[in-house]
């Protein structure tokens, strides 16, 4: 139901009046009030947008935390280029500082450079952001709520360039801080001949590489997470084989196909024509697709079958199918038989059953030949009225995945019965061919043009495209955290070589003192790549603290897999030690060849 409120009015306004209705409606008929309280039937009012949203919020925060993260590298990155930068012009600023330039002048030339790199930055960005959108469109970006919505539009461009504005200023100011405390002859001292970098400013470097280390490291563990799950969901049998298999949707409305005779003529006459196309295996025709978004359920009970005190109604998936259908399908049937022509209007009820109904109401049990029913009306649940509908189970098929591959509902199993004897109106063709199922779409349209020129095929889909687009709300998140973390570890890697080339640049006379002290070059190798090895532990120790936080948002987007799974955390913690470990070899080899005379001579 959907409403509006008046205003001034509240969801928990609505909620408490809601509940007060159904409190009142349970004294009004009494002869509901265990079905219903035995069921937990209640009522929530929500707001519209948290509706529409419910499915992929935490999804949308999480990716909202990976920009995040993505962005704070980034700024450490830039911030640690600037400190980098603003070391090496050390004597520089100091001397314009000498000579009268004052700290307002400097700082606002610091800024501009910054700020103008930022938003050059930014610019790029907008241009990658607005090829990037139309990519994610081929992910399925527009099935998500709202996702058609999604562009770079004027309100896009303005929160980027002022984010890309804020990191300029917030990153200038840190040299611009340094600048203000500038001691003139510690300046000169540290940039002279004798002496080298400020341990400060290199404690400084080192602390933002291990946190950029650690932010990329939280981020490659969502993105391996996610791949992992996906995995795990794609391994799902989802009862079915979905290969060449073609669905298409057709509807016979009531001003041309008034009754069920005029339903059971059209659904005969469009199987046959269809089964007579060249290279159709096997055709049927559904009420409820597997992976369809269209689903009904509905109460049955079986003969004989005694409800708990407190057990709730139960009420399985209910199925119309035409013979044939189950054979296109793949479904595998267990014992009895399927559907076939002599299921008509005119004989017995019939019903078949998936194994976790035939589990539900026979347990160890064989169904076939045992009889269901529904019932008219609440008084029947012990025992059957007259009005009553009987059926007989004469078969028994394989559990199939209706909703889709993760379930998250409390379902009890399917039930299929015979679209001769029950007739829908809207019907799902399911194709198997002997090869590419798409290329029999043009056939079956003219078939059905044959049949009646008004009707349209539409909704025209493999099985195997239909899976697909269940699975968009999985599949995107986990692409976007992949880019993420890829750009993460590309970033953490250059900070890593960042820091260790120029540590090793700033400290070439102290390793020439080293070498020729009676140091090799392959100890000057260790010594470099052990500070690196050094900031990639700390960086780790600090991504899997964060992970550690996280773990309970990241378990609601999880299946299969836990939010701290070892084989994850080290198959990560591996990768990124692999690209550290190449990022922190080219300064280690540029240091051991470093010449004693050559550094001691500078």
């Amino acid at each position: 139901m959907v409403g509006r409120l008046r205003p001034g009015a509240t969801v928990m306004q609505a909620q408490q009046q809601v509940d007060a209705l159904n409190a009142r409606n349970m004294e009004r008929f009494p002869h509901f009030k265990e079905i219903l309280t035995n069921a937990g039937f209640h009522t929530v009012a929500t707001s519209l947008q948290d509706d529409l949203v419910r499915g992929v919020r935490t999804t949308l925060y999480l990716l909202w935390g990976g920009v995040l993260l993505v962005l704070l590298i980034g700024v450490v990155n830039i911030t640690n280029l600037v400190l980098v930068r603003s070391s090496g012009r050390a004597k520089e600023l100091a001397t314009r500082h000498a000579l009268g330039a004052g700290l307002v002048r400097l700082t606002r030339q610091l800024l501009t450079e910054t700020v103008l790199l930022t938003l050059a930055g930014g610019a790029i960005g907008i241009a990658i952001g607005w090829w990037g959108v139309d990519a994610l469109v081929g992910l399925g970006l527009d099935r998500l709520p709202r996702g058609n919505e999604v562009r770079v539009d004027g309100t896009v461009i303005t929160f980027t360039m002022a984010l890309a504005l804020a990191v300029g200023v917030i990153v200038g100011v840190v040299p611009v801080l340094s600048l203000r405390q500038v001691n003139l002859s510690q300046a000169f001292r540290e940039e002279s001949r004798s002496g080298t970098a400020g341990r400060g400013a290199r404690a400084m470097r080192r602390a933002l590489v291990a946190g950029q280390v650690g932010l990329a490291f939280m981020l490659l563990i969502g993105a391996g997470l996610l791949l992992t799950s996906f995995q795990r969901v794609l391994a799902i049998n989802p009862g079915f084989e979905p290969a060449n298999v073609l669905t298409a949707r057709v509807a016979a409305p009531s001003s041309r196909y008034p009754d069920d005779a005029t339903l059971r003529t059209f659904a005969n006459r469009f199987l046959e024509k269809v089964r007579a196309v060249p290279g159709v295996q096997q055709a049927g025709l559904t009420s409820n697709l597997p992976f369809g978004g269209d689903y009904s359920d509905s109460v049955i009970l079986a003969e004989g079958y005694r409800m708990a005190p407190g057990e709730s109604l139960i009420s399985p998936f209910q199925i119309r199918v035409t013979p044939g259908y189950f054979e296109s399908m793949g479904i595998k049937l267990r014992s009895g038989r399927l559907f076939n022509d002599s299921d008509t209007d005119q004989s017995a009820g019939v019903i078949i059953v998936d194994e976790r109904l035939a589990r539900r109401f026979w347990p160890g049990q064989d169904p076939v030949g045992r009889r269901m029913f529904k019932p008219d009306n609440p008084k029947d649940l012990a025992n059957p009225g007259p009005k009553a509908r009987w059926f007989t189970v004469v078969g028994v098929v394989s559990e199939v995945r209706i909703s889709g591959l993760i379930e998250t509902d409390d379902r009890v199993g399917a039930y299929y019965f015979t679209a001769a004897q029950d007739p829908p109106r809207y019907l799902t063709l399911t194709v198997r061919a002997a090869g590419d199922p798409t290329a029999l779409t043009p056939a079956i349209r003219h078939e059905l043009a044959a049949i009646d020129r008004e009707l349209p095929l539409y909704g025209v889909l493999t099985m195997g495209e239909r899976m697909s687009e269940s699975l968009v709300d999985r599949r995107t998140p986990m692409v976007l955290a992949a880019t993420f973390a890829g750009v993460a570890l590309f970033l953490a890697a250059i900070g890593i070589y960042g820091v260790l080339a120029y540590q090793v640049s700033q400290r070439r006379r102290e390793i020439g003192i080293r070498m020729a002290l009676g140091s090799d070059a392959r100890g000057i190798f260790r010594l470099v790549l052990s500070e690196g090895m050094a900031l990639l532990g700390v960086g780790l120790t600090l991504g899997l603290a964060g992970a550690f936080l996280v773990r309970r948002a990241m378990e609601s987007q999880l299946y299969g897999v836990s939010a701290m799974d070892p084989l994850v955390l080290g198959l990560v913690a591996g990768l990124l030690a692999l690209v550290a470990l190449t990022a922190c070899t080219v300064p280690a080899r540029r240091a051991a060849r470093i010449d004693p005379v050559v550094a001691l001579g500078e």
